[in-house]
């Protein structure tokens, strides 16, 4: 009888055991399921409408643009002309002394010469003539007026004496513009008019802020006004000038890429960044080229006007179908923890944070190499709002 009790005591303790085997299998069958779907939607979340009403979203697809290669050109670094001048003189002189070398650096005013003038001084006698005249012509249109308005003149000398006088101011006038012309500034034109400014002596003055880049004034030498004298530069800003062959021409548009380097030193670490800013109209009748301008901020002076270059410029190459790359605005696309996201959404106030993989920007989109699917919207202006509640969950 005992020994009975034994054994059914013992299958007791097994049924109860492969019951609970058998609930803890099924329990944990259900819950794996469950923690795969979390993992899967772990960069789902929810936005609240209030949130989304004060920051309305823009969506924007995939767009296809045919692919870009490398094209290397020659070229050479130019002068910007909005930021250069030549200084020449106005009136015939000679050079009196000379102030200033090449590589000085000058600011706008700055003295770069004195000259010597016979023609200015004929003209600064000239202005002091015309205005001592005026001033007595001036007496004698008040008097003229006066003595009409008594009725002791007439009408016709009162007349006279206005137009000598309008005459003269006239020619104050005329002779001023050509002191400020000659260069003359105010405060030198008016000490002329106080009597204590009259010189043969002009000074040729820079008209810009920038670096003397070539002198070729000399002492003692004799000029004319076709002469230039200095050209005067700002190299903080220089143009790259390109050649692109006829057959690459159809390729390179305005804003594309463009890495310049010194010519056959492409490892060079003078590297300098730009954009094509112009494409040229125009072929050359000889080389079959145009030119390509790119604008280039030349920090440190790497660069030098007249260098030769060596410019890799991003060109279109012209494909269709698997060819062609996909793109979407920069401004979809946020770096989070070393990763890059676009945000897709899923309705009612829900969106996706997917990750994926990036490459070039070409003005103000990048290029998706992968993890967008095809026909995928994603949310383009307004993005950084969902960013900051993508952070918070």
């Amino acid at each position: 009888m005992k020994l009975l009790f034994q054994k059914y005591k013992i299958l007791i303790v097994l049924a109860l055991g492969i019951t609970i085997a058998f609930f803890g299998f099924k329990y944990l069958s259900k819950k794996k399921p469950e923690k795969k779907v979390t993992e899967e939607n772990k960069n789902v979340f929810t936005v609240p409408e209030d949130v989304l009403r004060r920051h309305p979203l823009t969506y924007v697809g995939l767009k296809e643009v045919s692919q870009f290669e490398e094209l290397a050109l020659p070229g050479r670094i130019t002068y910007d002309p909005e930021s250069m001048a030549k200084v020449g003189s106005q009136v015939e002189a000679r050079i009196k002394k000379v102030l200033v070398k090449e590589g000085d650096r000058v600011s706008q005013g700055s003295p770069l010469a004195i000259l010597s003038s016979i023609q200015l001084g004929e003209v600064e006698a000239a202005y002091v003539k015309a205005r001592a005249s005026l001033d007595a012509l001036k007496m004698q249109a008040d008097r003229a007026k006066e003595l009409f308005e008594m009725k002791v003149t007439s009408a016709k000398e009162y007349e006279f004496a206005t137009m000598q006088y309008k005459t003269a101011r006239t020619e104050v006038e005329t002779t001023r513009i050509k002191l400020d012309n000659y260069g003359l500034t105010p405060s030198e034109i008016e000490g002329i008019e106080r009597g204590i400014y009259v010189s043969s002596n002009l000074i040729l003055r820079s008209p810009i802020n920038g670096e003397v880049t070539e002198r070729k004034a000399v002492l003692g030498q004799q000029i004319t006004r076709a002469e230039e004298l200095f050209t005067i530069a700002n190299l903080s800003h220089l143009w790259v000038l390109l050649d692109v062959y006829e057959k690459d021409l159809g390729g390179v548009r305005e804003g594309a890429q463009a890495t310049i380097f010194p010519l056959g030193d492409e490892h060079s670490s003078v590297q300098i960044q730009g954009k094509v800013g112009y494409v040229g109209t125009v072929l050359d009748n000889v080389k079959r080229t145009a030119k390509l301008r790119i604008m280039v901020s030349n920090k440190g002076n790497k660069l030098k006007p007249g260098q030769t270059v060596t410019a890799k410029v991003a060109g279109l190459v012209v494909s269709t179908g698997g060819g062609k790359r996909k793109m979407i605005p920069l401004e979809a696309v946020h770096e989070i923890e070393g990763k890059f996201f676009v945000f897709i959404p899923h309705g009612e106030g829900s969106f996706e944070a997917v990750n994926v993989i990036v490459g070039d920007t070409i003005e103000d989109d990048i290029i998706i190499l992968g993890g967008l699917p095809d026909g995928a919207e994603v949310v383009s202006k307004g993005s950084f709002v969902l960013k900051s509640e993508f952070l918070k969950f």
